[in-house]
């Protein structure tokens, strides 16, 4: 069995136990798992629960509302606008620069563009932080020949990706491993793109983060990102200085916009900030427009091989995964199944507590790392 196929097996043997074993195990593991909003599904280890309801589900004022139909509608009619007349630059190679993981998100942004604009002239970027699932790997490769779209694949040393995730799970912030680890991947692959679309002279680098993302990660009110902010160099990620963890050569790494002209710096663009759609409606497309290999559009699949590992991390660590409100602020939105994710976090919760369910994937990311499970909290070594 290849380690693609073994993967596959794993994962699709964990979500079968979720959907269909879970409901029952719950209810004899109740003293492993923290009591959670009846609405989202934030802990009670999060923020206090009234009457079963989290802070944000009681507020009516505080409670998600959709954007306002005429902004959107304007939102839109500016991406339209935009796409349109990148299209219509004919002298240049390439338009865009599209971020492309492999996962659901990435491939119906992918696609869209393509059918929406056909003028658009697309680069597809993988960057491989040496942690990436090989079945996303194999699903970039099949997608990319059947929409024929141009693509390249950045590869980093691993020993560089090594230390920064070894450094960041070491160094946590009060946001966790989603606010220190997945902050130095995401900004890491940012800045990869940025400093290729400078090369390239590629004006804009097109990425898959959701609203929620751009508004509370990089706090952001819209599509597209500020000129101004794109002229500086990076210096610091989650609050740790870049020069306390990479050498000079790695710095390198790192987007430093003084040093390209004006013209010359791309900016970031977000579309499924102007189409705000739902999990479900993106994986169904995906799957209807048969653009899944096989089928495996499950994050648990095509994200990369850290993500195990920092779920358990943030449940030791904080008591909670620090990935969970975003979620919950989708389900309260009414863009994410409810019962889907609160069985998928309790899961974390109950193996970080008993050390059930680790599985392999753990332990090889901390031998990656050069970790033992005790250095992340972990009870029982290996």
């Amino acid at each position: 069995m290849s380690t693609s196929e073994k993967i596959v097996r794993e994962v699709r043997l964990l979500e079968f136990y979720i959907k269909y074993i879970w409901p029952v195990h719950r209810r004899l593991a109740r003293k492993f798992l923290s009591p959670r909003c009846q609405r989202c599904i934030l802990p009670e280890t999060y923020a206090p629960l009234v009457d079963g309801l989290c802070p944000h589900c009681r507020d009516e004022e505080e409670t998600e509302h959709p954007p306002n139909p005429e902004t959107k509608l304007r939102m839109q009619n500016a991406f339209d606008l935009l796409m349109d007349d990148l299209s219509q630059r004919g002298h240049r190679q390439y338009h865009v620069l599209l971020l492309f993981s492999g996962g659901k998100d990435s491939t119906y942004m992918l696609h869209r563009l393509i059918h929406d604009y056909p003028g658009l002239r697309i680069l597809a970027l993988t960057i491989d932080n040496t942690f990436m699932s090989p079945v996303a790997m194999e699903n970039i490769q099949e997608i990319v020949r059947r929409l024929g779209v141009d693509h390249m694949i950045l590869r980093p040393r691993a020993a560089t990706m090594e230390k920064m995730f070894r450094y960041a799970i070491t160094h946590l912030n009060d946001r966790g491993c989603a606010g220190t680890v997945d902050q130095f991947d995401g900004d890491f692959f940012s800045d990869l793109a940025r400093n290729l679309a400078a090369k390239l002279e590629i004006p804009f680098i097109i990425c898959g983060l959701s609203p929620a993302q751009v508004e509370h990660i990089l706090g952001l009110s819209t599509f597209i990102t500020d000129p101004q902010q794109e002229a500086k160099a990076r210096e610091e990620v989650a609050g740790i200085r870049l020069r306390d963890i990479f050498d000079e050569e790695e710095m390198h790494y790192w987007w430093d916009g003084s040093m390209w002209s004006a013209e010359r710096r791309p900016r970031l663009i977000f579309p499924l900030y102007v189409w705000d759609l739902s999990e479900e409606f993106i994986k169904q497309e995906v799957l209807r427009l048969g653009l899944m290999p096989r089928g495996d559009e499950s994050p648990l699949i095509t994200n990369h091989r850290l993500i195990p590992l920092l779920g358990i991390v943030d449940m030791l660590q904080f008591g909670y995964s620090t990935f969970e409100p975003e979620f919950a602020r989708n389900i309260r939105q009414g863009k994410a199944q409810r019962k889907k994710w609160l069985h998928t976090f309790e899961i974390f919760e109950y193996a970080a507590r008993t050390g059930r369910f680790l599985g392999s994937a753990v332990d090889e990311a901390l031998a990656r790392l050069a970790l033992t499970r005790a250095d992340v909290g972990i009870k029982g070594g290996r």
